[in-house]
């Protein structure tokens, strides 16, 4: 009864970091049909390598921002509480799709981009989120509360592709068709504000700060990254998620234009493909990592996971049968999917109890570094060849998988200050 007491307690938390994960997955099988498809509704009068171009561009713009905003947002919440952040947040992230379908109803590529960007600024609530579960754990129940967090947002992977291509099996979809959906997801970051400002009850912080608009420094996601790599240890996960994420980016944003490429795929279709990748995710986090992380060490864990995601790469980037890529999208999403918990594991047990929201979100900064790189350098080389983001994805993957392996000097430092 108490782990049912203490899982109802996240209950809320949870919902944010699923609304959360569907507002981020449901808009790439959207933009890409929009966008890349053969009957793109964005921009049709233009050539095919600038509409990739501006596919890259809207998904990298997000995680650039990202990158300067998620560790503020939890640097914030960790002085003023969690509970305002994530409120902003997740309204944030409901204006933000409501540009994005005006900016697919009137095709305003403009709109487009700022409604991304906006978005991308609101993204922190994930991480504030973790960081209020853990605010609500002990030692023993951690643990329990990161993989259900994980668990959450995987779940979000399967459902924001459903969402999003429940219209599109139509072979001419229509501009209703995307705009359908997108308001849906503004409806439910709605709905997640409802859920924290109702059900949330932040425990008693020692000491809350008064915030000046001064205190605000919106370069702290990048000068946080030089406490994060001064210790030798935190550099060397900090590389090998960077590689990680880099290579899960590249592969899982531009899946749709092979799909659409290489098998003539309905949006639809594609979609199904997406949630399915899902589905191994909510393996990996439900299933597979808590069992793995009674047994084997997180280092473990995460090395022989990315060599595993690499070699699956392998075969989906080679396989020009449908039947092969159905086969391996859940193995590949679970698997990979493991090696996330693992590193963000580490990630949580490098700093004390209060810098989580910090360290936290400079994982977020590495993700969306990683992710916003990639995506605007694959948008480039998906103009001269739909494959070259698949051969970026391989590469950074084994890098990751070599340096996972290799062994460090000493044990992990603990990481003060910022």
């Amino acid at each position: 009864m108490t782990t049912v007491r203490f899982i109802v307690r996240l209950v809320p938390l949870l919902a944010a970091i699923l609304i959360d994960s569907i507002s981020y997955t449901i808009v790439v099988p959207v933009l890409a049909a929009a966008l890349v498809s053969d009957a793109p509704l964005l921009m049709a009068g233009h050539s095919q390598s600038i509409r990739y171009i501006v596919y890259g561009v809207a998904l990298g713009a997000f995680e650039l921002m990202m990158l300067y905003m998620a560790p503020v947002l939890g640097e914030i919440s960790d002085r003023i509480g969690r509970r305002p952040v994530l409120v902003v947040c997740l309204a944030g992230v409901a204006a933000s799709f409501v540009l994005i379908g005006g900016a697919i109803l009137f095709d305003i590529v403009a709109l487009l981009l700022l409604g991304r960007i906006l978005g991308g600024a609101m993204a922190g609530s994930q991480a504030v989120a973790q960081a209020a579960a853990v605010d609500q754990s002990d030692e023993a129940t951690k643990p329990l509360a990161l993989s259900l967090c994980l668990f959450a947002s995987s779940v979000g992977f399967i459902l924001g592709p459903l969402i999003g291509g429940a219209m599109a099996y139509a072979e001419r979809p229509t501009v209703v068709d995307f705009t359908i959906p997108i308001g849906i997801t503004a409806l439910l970051a709605l709905l997640a504000v409802a859920l924290i400002l109702i059900w949330y009850r932040e425990p008693a912080r020692p000491s809350v700060q008064r915030l000046r608009l001064g205190d605000v420094d919106l370069l702290m996601g990048v000068r946080g990254f030089r406490a994060a790599l001064a210790d030798p240890v935190i550099r060397r996960v900090v590389a090998i998620f960077a590689c990680m994420q880099v290579a899960w980016g590249a592969y899982f944003l531009f899946l749709p234009s092979l799909l659409f490429e290489r098998f003539d795929l309905d949006t639809g279709t594609v979609s199904l493909m997406m949630g399915l990748l899902g589905v191994g995710f909510c393996a990996a986090y439900g299933l597979c990592l808590p069992w793995l992380q009674k047994r084997v060490a997180a280092r473990t864990i995460a090395a022989w996971s990315l060599w595993g995601t690499a070699a699956l790469m392998v075969v989906s980037f080679w396989s020009h049968d449908l039947a092969v890529q159905w086969a391996i999208a859940f193995p590949i999403a679970t698997v990979v999917s493991i090696a996330y918990g693992a590193i963000i594991t580490q990630f949580s047990d490098a700093v004390e109890s209060d810098r989580q929201g910090w360290i936290l979100g400079i994982s977020i900064s590495v993700t969306a570094l990683a992710w916003g790189g990639s995506s605007i350098v694959a948008g480039v080389l998906s103009g001269l060849d739909y494959r070259a983001p698949f051969v970026l994805a391989l590469v950074a993957m084994v890098a990751s998988a070599g340096l996972a392996t290799m062994r460090s000097a000493r044990p992990a430092a603990q990481l003060q200050g910022e």
